[in-house]
């Protein structure tokens, strides 16, 4: 039987959310990427720790640096614009796709527990079936060693015990199958 109350955090074990997840937050990066490309770069120290001679030149003479390296950014704007728009229009396609696989995930998780529980009153009505024919084939025998019935019908209960016993054992293995289609709509289990 499930355990009442479970957690809609179990699904954030799922291998397709955490790819979809993991899609997102690099398209998120991608997009503060792209905004920082359009502002100019300027280092303001050079390896372990020493003044940068970028920064001392811009000190020295900041119009000739201003010309070159700090207005590059400006002068391409219009190209960085364009850049951060479809860095923002991937990231929503991603924002997109992973509210679609959160949904699928939730539509998986419930079919499997409706399919689950659907299977457990299957499995209840079936083994009842297997008594009540093993009952009937025991009757069968006491009738037919009486003389009140004929071998054909003994054969027939006993056939009809045959089936619902089939009966039985497939509603067993439709039963495991809908475990293991729950295990992995929850991403693992429920513990």
């Amino acid at each position: 039987a499930l355990p009442l109350g479970l957690p809609s955090t179990l699904l954030e074990r799922r291998p397709d959310i955490r790819k979809a997840e993991r899609e997102l937050m690099a398209a998120h990066a991608e997009v503060g990427l792209a905004y920082t490309n359009m502002f100019p770069r300027l280092a303001l120290t050079a390896t372990l720790g020493a003044e940068s001679e970028t920064l001392r030149d811009l000190l020295k003479s900041p119009y000739s640096y201003l010309a070159g390296n700090l207005l590059s950014p400006l002068f391409a704007m219009g190209k960085n614009r364009a850049a951060l728009k479809a860095k923002r229009t991937a990231y929503e396609s991603a924002v997109a796709e992973y509210e679609k696989t959160v949904l699928t995930a939730f539509k998986e998780t419930h079919d499997a527990i409706i399919n689950f529980n659907k299977i457990k009153d299957i499995y209840e009505s079936r083994r009842q079936l297997a008594e009540a024919s093993r009952t009937a084939v025991e009757l069968a025998q006491l009738q037919y060693i009486n003389g009140v019935i004929g071998y054909l019908d003994l054969l027939d209960a006993q056939r009809n015990y045959f089936d619902a016993q089939v009966s039985l054992s497939n509603a067993v293995c439709d039963k495991q199958l809908m475990i293991i289609n729950l295990y992995k709509a929850l991403g693992g289990g429920w513990k």
